[in-house]
This record gives C-alpha cells, structure tokens and sequence, in this order.
C-alpha cells in the first residue's frame, strides 16, 4: 500500500481555480497514476499524474493528463462520466464507507456515496459547490485522435463529504485512490495509483486504497 503524505497549502479558497493551480504547482505533493492493473485486457496507459494539498476547509486537487484518443460527451452532473476521458478520486474517511468524486476532461462531475447498506449521490446543487476547471473548456468533445494535453483543477470543501463532518487538520489520516479511466474512449483504459490486485476492472474497491497522511 502506497503512503501519500499531503501538505497544507497557502491558498484562499475564493481564489480563481486558475491561482489555486499555480499555488499547488509549487507548495503540494505529486503522484503519478501508472498501475496498469490489467495490461492484459487493457494495457493502454495514458501519461497522467495529480497534485493535492489541503486547507482547514477543502483538499485541493489537480490531474495533468496527456493521452492520443479523446472524449468527452457528458455533460449532466452525476452523468455516466466514467465513459469519457475522466480522472477520479475515491476516498474513505472510515469503515462506514467511501466517496467516489469522477470527472471527465470538460469538469463534467460525479459525487458519489458508497456505504456497507446504501449508496446515494450526491444533489447538482453539491456538485455545482465543488469549484473545478478544465483547460479543455466545457463543451462536450466527440471521440477522436490526436494528441492531447489537459490539467483539471478542484477544489473540494469539506461539506463535499455530506455523510461526515470532518474538518482538514495535520495528523488527519485517511485513505483513498486516484485513477484515470476512459470506458468509451478510441483506447479504453483504468489506470489507478496504488495498485488493484483483482482479475477484472474494478475502481470500486476500497480495500486498495492507499493511504493519505495531513501535514
């Protein structure tokens, strides 16, 4: 199990997604996404890598992504996201569960929560609260070749987590995973950080989430 330790940043969140970027380029910790679980049935691996620090209030995330087949349909809040060229972050703050927060290349987002007994999403209104950009822009992108590079930026508020109340402070320890993944994309592939030793696709295991450490 990978060990990510996670510093807190000089960042006011009502600053442009844009600044918050170029702060988490200089002050956050960087993880590449490279395990290709499943180089048998999908062996491609597109170049992607993440950047996260945190706040009291918000953990902040950016993916930078450079991949050869592109798409990018989604447009609705809580849409099937995970078809398209998407970044994903799952996080488990306890054994009660685990969130899953996916998004395609044009900010298209899901929120997601997975308990032992019930899972809900989360409301547009809570996925339109978690400030994100994309250097592709917003409108939907059909499948197609090329050469691409993106960076999608986030920031996540706490209230994000709506079956918790936590608050963002050093020596907080909890787990998670990153991915990149592209169900329907020209070159369909599920790339994780820590590794998922399973025979089939799954993002959705919890019990391979790495660990997250607070600074």
């Amino acid at each position: 199990m990978k060990t990510l330790q996670i510093p807190q940043i000089n960042a006011d969140p009502s600053l442009p997604l844009q600044e918050i970027t170029d702060i988490l380029e200089k002050e956050s910790v960087q993880g590449t996404i490279d395990q290709v679980n499943w180089p048998g049935q999908f062996p491609h691996q597109p170049e992607a890598s993440f950047r996260t620090g945190y706040t009291k209030d918000a953990l902040f995330l950016s993916f930078n992504v450079h991949e050869d087949a592109i798409r990018a349909v989604e447009t609705e809040p809580n849409g099937n996201v995970w078809e398209d060229s998407c970044c994903e972050f799952f996080c488990s703050f306890d054994d009660t569960g685990y969130y899953n927060i996916e998004t395609n290349c044009i900010a298209t987002q899901l929120l997601g929560w997975n308990g032992k007994s019930e899972k809900q999403r989360a409301s547009s209104e809570q996925i339109n609260n978690i400030p994100k950009i994309s250097t592709l822009g917003s409108q939907p992108l059909e499948s197609q070749a090329g050469d691409f590079s993106y960076q999608l930026t986030m920031m996540i508020p706490v209230s994000s987590f709506f079956r918790h109340q936590i608050q963002m402070e050093k020596g907080m320890t909890f787990r998670a995973n990153f991915y990149k993944c592209g169900d329907k994309t020209p070159k369909p592939h599920f790339v994780s950080w820590n590794p998922i030793k399973i025979h089939n696709p799954d993002f959705h295991r919890p019990e391979f989430f790495g660990k997250m450490e607070l600074l």
